[in-house]
């Protein structure tokens, strides 16, 4: 029979593990809520996802549900049209991911040299961020309204001030013409970003390599770019996964059209459940879809890696 004292002991000794297995994790208890949240608002959706995938019909009963194996994924690339729009998505992903990259690197180059005294600095910071605040639906509306052939100004400047006739881009350039608007519209993000970069690349790094007589293109390619693989690395892989969720600028520019010349595979899920009540065969684009983006990023990570970028 235990005494008193001896229960005291116990419990005291209980106490001080689960105070020291307490500060030991104290982060992993911190962010514990939040990976919990995260893995609700993940994990059960894209099971539930799989699931629909896997069924012919969905019911209001999960085992009632009829097996169908992988017809859907059969018929999201047989008929569907799944593989014309991965070709269409990833056309889109890597011409505007280049373009911005470079748009936005020269820009916060131009904006870096410009002296800290001159306020034109601050005017061009303001004005280079401004087409990122456009609401997508907003974006799309305007260029709709900026590229029609009849009222628009972009056709009427071509065609007044230019002795070519403006071509229709809705209709002969939709794919062209949705690069450029998202283009113009998410090349702020990177402007932000390498902005960002270029200001913290040491002074003492670029006057060493101006008294060694490297020129300026020497200069970006051999010192400020690599100093700056982190920031670039970071912002290419932000922006690609976030190229590969665009559905709202290109759905109310062209609505996939014309035909399915600007089909993205987001507006072909749309589509495939909203429209032609496929459910099944809209899970499985998406399951293919969801698989491919963690796929190209992890290859992307694995081929240039996190090196320097937590230091």
């Amino acid at each position: 029979m235990s005494t008193p004292t001896q229960t005291e002991t116990s419990n005291s000794q209980g106490l001080g593990r689960l105070s020291d297995l307490w500060n030991e994790y104290l982060p992993y208890w911190f962010i514990a809520p939040m990976v919990l949240v995260m893995v609700s608002i993940t994990f059960f959706p894209g099971a539930y996802d799989l699931y629909l995938s896997l069924i012919e019909e969905p019911t209001t009963n999960i085992f009632a549900a009829e097996f169908a194996g992988l017809d859907n994924f059969r018929t999201a690339f047989t008929r569907g049209g799944a593989f014309h729009s991965f070709v269409i998505t990833v056309t889109v992903v890597v011409s505007a991911l280049a373009l911005e990259s470079l748009l936005g690197f020269f820009l916060a180059a131009l904006v870096a040299g410009v002296d800290d005294s001159s306020s034109i600095k601050s005017f061009y910071r303001v004005l280079f961020i401004l087409p990122m605040a456009v609401a997508p639906v907003s974006l799309a509306t305007i260029g709709r309204l900026m590229l029609n052939t009849e009222v628009g100004i972009i056709p009427y400047v071509i065609n007044s001030a230019t002795p070519f006739a403006s071509p229709a881009f809705l209709s002969d350039m939709p794919l062209l013409t949705v690069i450029l608007l998202d283009t113009w519209n998410w090349t702020p993000f990177m402007f932000i970003i390498f902005y960002a970069g270029l200001s913290s690349v040491p002074d003492t790094l670029v006057e060493a390599s101006r008294v060694d007589g490297a020129p300026l293109w020497r200069r970006y390619v051999h010192v400020i770019i690599p100093y700056m693989k982190p920031v670039v690395f970071v912002a290419t892989l932000i922006r690609m996964i976030d190229l590969f969720r665009t559905f709202g600028v290109v759905y109310g520019l062209t609505q996939g059209g014309p035909g399915t010349a600007t089909q993205l595979v987001s507006i072909n899920i749309y589509e495939q459940m909203f429209i032609n009540n496929q459910v099944g065969v809209a899970a499985a684009i998406a399951v293919v879809y969801l698989v491919f983006v963690i796929a190209i990023a992890n290859i992307v990570i694995a081929k240039v890696g996190f090196e320097g970028v937590w230091d």
